[in-house]
């Protein structure tokens, strides 16, 4: 049994990548939701170097305040029983922070090392659910060096294979950073070189005549998932979109959607969760096509946005249950998983090693 005192969560926040203002955002959503009567809140901000401030310079950051530290070493507040990382895109969401947490034997919120990097890596997450009988959206990929060894017959290639428009992106980023729509040989090229600018490894998918519509799971012995809620920008959903302009509207829930479909979106996206291991949470966007009605899997993402009009906590909220008790409950989750025996070392090596 935990004690009934308040359990002693640090809050992960800010981080190195282009989703740093994003993480502040979500962040300050979380704090504000959290219960604390339960939980014993301390800040760990991560400043845009990768350096981890302590609890004042991390309120600091999170109110858009100035630091007087430059920050140091990677740490935890002493006595941290829990950690709910906040971090969007690389250095927070593609297992990084999860493997250092896992070494320091923290209980987190989310998906593990392995969860997190498989689906922060858009084509390595697709291969995997590809391989599991998941339809995704089709793509072609490819690595910088081979870009840069005959950029005309890559050109080429990329038109044949994905046709114009068509849409390049970063293999691992998220909230839409690095994306580009591409309507000429021209722009592809140019755009391609933006993309490489984040990573080794890009990806070009075709524009399709679609919906966007997404699904939060929420994890436990028995994941759950939500009906779909749908995205409708005024033209692509890319970062300006979702996060600075207002000009996206989310229906939650989806309209015109029959029960069968309902049913057959929520199960592909508890099947996304499984093959993907995930953990926690998750946001499994899909396309449905508008003439041909096919669903693919766009993405799957593993710390979706908390802000004020980010679709996850809507949808969770549509499901009835709240941003506090989402919070409550994604917490308990990353604790009953530490006490999991699933979580333990296998009964051959725990008289050699000893249990945590």
């Amino acid at each position: 049994m935990r004690s009934p005192q308040r359990t002693r969560l640090a809050l992960l926040f800010g981080g190195v990548s282009e989703e740093h203002i994003v993480s502040l955002q979500s962040a300050a959503a979380v704090l504000r939701a959290l219960n604390q009567e339960r939980w014993d809140v301390c800040l760990v901000g991560i400043s845009p170097e990768g350096r981890f401030l302590n609890e004042e310079d991390s309120a600091a950051l999170l109110e858009g305040r100035s630091c007087k530290g430059p920050g140091g070493l990677p740490f935890l507040p002493e006595g941290t029983e829990c950690v709910f990382p906040v971090l969007h895109g690389p250095g927070g969401e593609d297992g990084t922070l999860q493997g250092w947490l896992e070494l320091c034997d923290i209980p987190f919120v989310g998906s593990g090392t392995l969860g997190s990097a498989l689906a922060m890596d858009k084509s390595v997450a697709k291969r995997v659910m590809r391989d599991a009988g998941i339809e995704v959206v089709s793509w072609t990929e490819i690595r910088h060096r081979d870009y840069l060894a005959d950029k005309e017959i890559v050109l080429s290639h990329l038109v044949d294979d994905r046709g114009l428009p068509c849409f390049v992106k970063p293999a691992c980023q998220g909230s839409s950073v690095g994306i580009t729509r591409v309507e000429t040989e021209e722009e592809l090229r140019a755009s391609l070189d933006h993309a490489f600018s984040f990573g080794e490894w890009v990806l070009v998918e075709p524009a399709l005549n679609a919906k966007e519509l997404e699904i939060a799971v929420l994890g436990g012995p028995e994941p759950f998932a939500t009906a779909p809620g749908e995205v409708q920008p005024e033209e692509w959903y890319d970062f300006s979109s979702k996060y600075e302009n207002g000009t996206t509207e989310l229906v939650v829930p989806a309209e015109d959607l029959q029960p069968q479909m309902i049913e057959g979106m929520q199960e592909i996206a508890l099947r996304a969760f499984d093959v993907l291991r995930l953990s926690g949470m998750a946001r499994v966007d899909f396309f449905i096509g508008k003439k041909t009605g096919r669903l693919v899997v766009n993405e799957v993402n593993t710390i979706p946005g908390f802000t004020s009009i980010s679709m996850y906590p809507k949808l969770m909220e549509h499901s009835g249950i709240g941003f506090s008790e989402l919070c409550d409950r994604l917490i308990e989750e990353a604790l009953s998983r530490k006490d999991s025996p699933e979580e333990s070392l296998p009964s051959h090596l725990q008289a050699e090693y000893g249990t945590a």
